[in-house]
């Protein structure tokens, strides 16, 4: 074994010692805790859930761990835009297989943590040892080994990873391939060689398997060492000496440059191709983006928090659980939890590696820059302040962070703090450049110093290199040192250096001890996985999570504990995900009753009435067994607060048994009465009691065909349905296609929980009714999906025929218009596409807006207060006389009184609109055109309806419809 080899195993010993105890006590409790805080998000539940999901679904179900129906039941969710961390998950697998979950997540972190360091200590060994200023002696060596150790030690135990992984956000955690990918990715565009570009594309997928928005780190980090290597050129690579040098911007060089890009670009897709192609479809989804920013200006950092201790450090003075709550209630310092603390010996030693080396430093400085600006948001916030006043003019100043959200994938990171993350691996490399130097000067300053290499032969003494000889410095002849003295003082030396200089970073660092939240199962969830049956369980706090609200009061600790009693259950956490997956549970009674009193709101007495009759049969339907309900969390609101509200509501609303089935400290298990199943049963659609039995693919309840019922709105539609008992079932649905001229006839296929159903049905034209045989052997006990698949969509909006006419004047609108008049608004809008335009000046009177007749173009909106005065009622007219003939005119009426001051000139200038002036009676809309014969103008008066509603253009439905159904029916043979 190698010297050097034996060096590395020692700093990877020394990295783990510092990850034990800088993230103290956790070591102490590897089995039963997990970092987080338990009155903060529960993200860390999150990501244990993560890891048992991906062993559960492999090893147990078969099935992709990229979605599950075990949450948000009886839907389920797509993982594919879910912060699932694959990597830590599948490193884990063997932890968890051999262990449990807990350990198997400390250790799999306690991992990243020193491989973190090591892959910085190697990157900086890289940068730093071509810098050495004389041939390498022991001494020299030790001297760039230490400087690498210092730059791993700060990018891997940064407070700003401290307050990820004490928030519970174990995929910021996960940063260790980053240093290994820069290393690679250097040596790729240095070194001519194939496994320098595999390596770099396989760490570039560990990062994206860590988590996919690393894509955007990696694209900044690969353009900016690229413009390093171009602009500043390539530094020594190795201590052969072979360097490609610097060739400028020859478009050779450039090319040659690029080239290795490419190979690690297209290797890197090869590696995450699975994970990639899965994502691709829901990333691309409209349904899937983001609203708006993303809350982008909250999660930015802060200005002021770069240099502010984070509320971990002791020193600062904070109550960690108390600065959570007030950064959720919005009273914080900061507008976020300060995740991004530079540290000021950090910054001191960064600033002193830029000084010292110009040339190689300047691309990790304008790195640092870019990053740290990057970080600071779409504006600049200080102090949790983003407006400020100049000199009485309220002020914001846009960042360069702005420009990044209108990139496709690149505004795929919503959260400006996590550029943090290659901020500080470029402040890493920074140190390591200072604390090189530093070391290189005491070494030239001790009283002996090598002058010459270390020699390679085993055979000659290293002993001449570490000293002067007595020939030439005769004063050894009268006072012989012993050699080992000198080297031993000289490495003393160092070492005490350097771990002054380490205590220097690391103090401001510090954040022990690390919070932690308990990870241990209360046993009533051990008793339930004991039971056989297949069942689903409720549980309070009920709620449904993204990363952008919640629905309920949700707690993904309840979720976590899944990994003991392996039942789907209601509630669960995504990321992102379609809105029906939150509007299904709001729209059903029972769930809308108890999230509302979860979040301190008072619940309708209509909605308690239904949520009391629907209680039992949704228990049917979801098969659910148990309610679980849970104590508080002390400081965790809302439920802290509405906890005794709540559990009263559930047991009055619910059936369950008096007295509870299972308990632990904290937690109550009760048996709940399901109704029985009726035969047949009945699914009223369109009707609100229908509403838990439709799944995805259709709209909202509407009455179509003189029916109340819902259109499939998707190629496929789900319904859902009980069954308790053996035997088969009869399917009767009553259907209706949607029709169109030149549409071919709708055709419809069935399968049953993902198997197909034999036969197809082609449907005529109205409503009908299909019937279908459910063979016991596709049915199962619970709850069943039946999946209607249509053969074509349509718009109505693009397939039915316009109605364009205006009245009787001969001409038709070029562009759709909508007009509301009343007596508290008048609207009036052109052209429902890309650029819809509000062509109504709003003003109380009559408002006219003036379109040319064959563009569609809106050329004028004038508002005439003809409630108030003749003046406005004068200028009315004035205002019509001066429209050219054969324009079309629009005229929408705000006001009860709108007609008030119409005068004789007024009227007959709307008479020249082909308007009625007899038969207008406020609220009134008209679509009207300037020379045509009066009466001859389209107009409606609101009546007793109060708002006069006209729409010329085509049909507005721009939904795509399949057939809607009215009712289904599930009965024996």
């Amino acid at each position: 074994m190698g010297k050097r080899f034996q060096l590395h195993l020692v700093v990877i010993g020394l990295y783990t010692l510092l990850a034990l105890f800088l993230t103290w006590p956790l070591v102490a409790h590897l089995t039963t805790h997990v970092p987080g805080e338990a009155t903060w998000a529960f993200d860390e539940s999150t990501f244990v859930w993560n890891m048992w999901w991906l062993k559960f679904s492999l090893l147990n179900l078969g099935q992709s761990p990229l979605e599950t129906a075990y949450t948000f039941f009886p839907l389920g969710i797509r993982l594919t835009t879910y912060t699932f961390n694959l990597f830590n998950a599948a490193f884990g697998l063997p932890l968890q297989l051999a262990l449990s979950l807990p350990p198997a997540s400390n250790l799999t972190l306690l991992f990243s943590y020193v491989s973190s360091a090591y892959g910085a200590f190697l990157l900086s060994l890289y940068l730093v040892q071509p810098l050495r200023r004389a041939a390498p002696s022991l001494t020299g060596l030790l001297a760039y080994d230490l400087a690498a150790f210092a730059a791993g030690a700060v990018f891997a135990f940064s407070a700003s990873r401290m307050m990820y992984v004490a928030l519970g956000h174990y995929n910021f955690v996960t940063i260790q391939w980053f240093p290994f990918f820069t290393l690679f990715l250097l040596k790729a565009l240095r070194h001519h060689r194939l496994k320098n570009r595999l390596l770099a594309a396989l760490f570039a997928a560990f990062c994206i398997y860590a988590e996919l928005t690393y894509s955007v780190f990696l694209i900044f980090i690969t353009l900016i060492v690229l413009a390093g290597d171009i602009l500043i050129g390539s530094v020594q690579s190795r201590r052969s000496g072979n360097d490609t040098g610097f060739h400028g911007l020859r478009p050779s060089a450039l090319v040659q440059r690029v080239y290795p890009l490419l190979l690690i670009g297209l290797f890197t897709l090869l590696f995450t191709a699975p994970f990639v192609l899965a994502v691709l479809p829901d990333f691309l989804n409209p349904a899937y983006d983001r609203p708006g920013w993303g809350e982008g200006l909250k999660l930015s950092a802060d200005l002021a928090g770069l240099v502010t201790l984070t509320p971990l450090h002791p020193l600062a003075g904070v109550d960690w659980v108390a600065e959570l709550r007030a950064v959720i209630e919005g009273t914080s310092r900061f507008s976020d939890a300060n995740t991004l603390f530079l540290g000021y010996g950090i910054l001191v030693l960064a600033g002193l590696g830029t000084l010292l080396h110009r040339n190689t430093g300047r691309i990790w400085l304008w790195s640092a820059i870019i990053f740290a600006i990057l970080s600071l948001g779409p504006l600049l916030t200080i102090n949790g302040q983003n407006r400020f006043d100049l000199d009485g003019v309220e002020v914001t100043y846009p960042l360069p962070f702005a420009l990044l959200h209108y990139l496709p994938v690149v505004n795929a990171n919503r959260v400006p703090n996590r550029f943090g993350i290659p901020l500080t691996l470029s402040m890493a490399v920074l140190v390591g450049y200072a604390v090189a130097r530093i070391n290189e000067g005491v070494i030239h300053r001790l009283p002996y110093k090598a002058p010459g290499p270390v020699s390679n032969n085993p055979g000659h003494s290293q002993v001449s290199h570490l000293q002067p000889t007595a020939h030439q410095n005769p004063a050894l002849l009268d006072h012989p040192t012993p050699p080992t003295l000198h080297l031993s003082r000289a490495i003393l030396t160092l070492v005490i250096l350097n771990i002054l200089l380490l205590i220097v970073l690391l103090f401001d660092q510090y954040s022990v001890p690390l919070p932690l939240t308990d990870a241990r199962i209360p046993q009533v969830y051990n008793d339930i996985g004991a039971e056989p049956d297949d069942f689903t369980l409720m549980q309070l706090p009920l709620g449904w999570r993204n990363s952008y609200g919640t629905l309920g009061a949700e707690r993904t600790q309840i979720q976590y504990y899944q990994a003991a009693h392996h039942r789907p259950m209601l509630g669960g956490n995504t990321s992102r995900n379609p809105a029906f997956k939150f509007d299904y549970y709001a729209h059903i009674p029972l769930f809308k009753a108890l999230t509302e009193a979860e979040l301190y709101r008072s619940v309708d007495d209509s909605i308690l009435e239904q949520a009391r009759s629907q209680a039992a049969n949704l228990m049917t339907l979801y098969n659910v067994k148990y309610l679980i309900i849970h104590d508080p969390i002390p400081h965790r609101k809302p439920y802290e607060d509405t906890f005794l509200a709540t559990r009263k509501l559930a047991l009055d609303l619910i059936p369950a048994q008096a007295e509870p089935t299972y308990q632990s400290p904290g937690v109550e298990v009760y048996a709940v009465e399901q109704a029985p199943i009726p035969d047949p049963l009945h699914l009223d659609l369109g009707h609100w009691t229908g509403d838990p039995y439709r799944g995805e693919g259709w709209s909202n309840n509407e009455e179509i065909f003189a029916a109340t019922a819902n259109w499939a709105a998707a190629g496929d539609a789900t319904i859902f349905f009980p069954v308790r008992g053996d035997g088969d079932r009869r399917l009767a649905m009553q259907i209706a296609p949607f029709n169109a001229p030149e549409l071919p006839p709708q055709v419809v296929t069935l399968s049953l929980n993902g198997s197909a159903l034999s036969g197809h049905y082609s449907l005529r034209a109205g409503w009908q009714v299909i019937k279908a045989a459910l063979p016991e052997g596709q049915l199962r006990q619970g709850l069943n999906r039946l999946e209607l698949h249509f053969a074509h969509l349509a718009q109505p909006r693009q397939v039915l025929p316009a109605h364009t006419a205006i009245g009787q004047t001969g001409v038709d609108t070029p562009v759709d218009i909508e007009i509301n008049s009343s007596s508290d608004f008048a609207f009036i809008t052109v052209d429902f596409g890309p650029e819809v335009t509000d062509a109504s000046a709003h003003r109380r009177g009559l408002n006219l807006a003036i379109i040319q007749p064959r563009s569609g173009q809106v050329l004028a909106a004038r508002g005439f207060d003809t409630a108030a005065n003749a003046f406005e009622a004068a200028a009315l007219a004035d205002f019509i006389d001066s429209i050219s003939a054969g324009q079309i005119v629009i005229v929408a009426t705000q006001g009860p009184d709108a007609a008030k001051f119409l005068n004789a000139e007024a009227l007959m200038a709307l008479q020249t609109l082909g308007l009625n002036v007899d038969t207008l009676v406020p609220p009134w809309s008209a679509i009207g055109l300037k020379g045509a014969a009066p009466g001859t103008a389209l107009h409606i008066n609101g009546g007793d309806a109060g708002t006069a509603y006209l729409r010329l253009g085509a049909v507005p439905d721009d939904r795509t419809l399949a057939a809607a159904v009215d009712w289904v029916t599930i009965s024996r043979p």
